[in-house]
């Protein structure tokens, strides 16, 4: 069986953008959704031991939704049901956004809060796109991703 990725965001171009990229590789399943009603029911459906151990997606892709607040994202509506439970890991997470602000980049790296393994632009996700799942899905290294990303907006903000 192929890895699975679950693709969410409002923007249903990016959506269907990501899909066919992903598609291309032939070494995915994915899930496409349009809104956090159909995306969360992907997540429940893909629950091991009815959500107790880590979910079986092999990843996440989303954006933020500008029409809610930081903390109502469908991000943090995923970490805190996997935080509901000790045996499950976080799901791994790439972020694709047109909004770069420095306090959402925050929150979405931070190891302990979003742990997100890329924060990606809109403008260029394509060129990175299948190299970041290829180490997140097959190199297990979302955590490292996490690291460097969150170690690189310190820096920036030392700066």
């Amino acid at each position: 069986m192929k890895p699975v990725i679950l693709l969410y965001d409002l923007d249903n171009d990016l959506v269907d953008n990501c899909a066919a990229l992903i598609g291309k590789t032939g070494l995915y399943t994915s899930i496409s959704t349009y809104n956090e009603a159909n995306a969360l029911e992907a997540v429940r459906q893909y629950n091991r031991v009815m959500g107790f151990a880590t979910n079986k997606l092999a990843c996440v892709i989303t954006g933020w939704n500008s029409y809610k607040k930081p903390r109502d994202q469908f991000l943090f509506r995923l970490r805190e049901q996997e935080r509901r439970s000790p045996f499950r890991h976080p799901t791994p997470v790439v972020l694709i956004t047109e909004d770069h602000h420095r306090g959402l980049r925050q929150i979405a790296l931070d190891p302990t809060d979003g742990d997100v393994a890329a924060y990606l632009h809109s403008d260029n996700y394509q060129e990175t796109i299948e190299e970041t799942l290829h180490k997140i899905v097959f190199g297990d290294r979302a955590h490292e991703l996490n690291s460097i990303a969150y170690a690189q907006l310190q820096r920036e903000e030392d700066e």
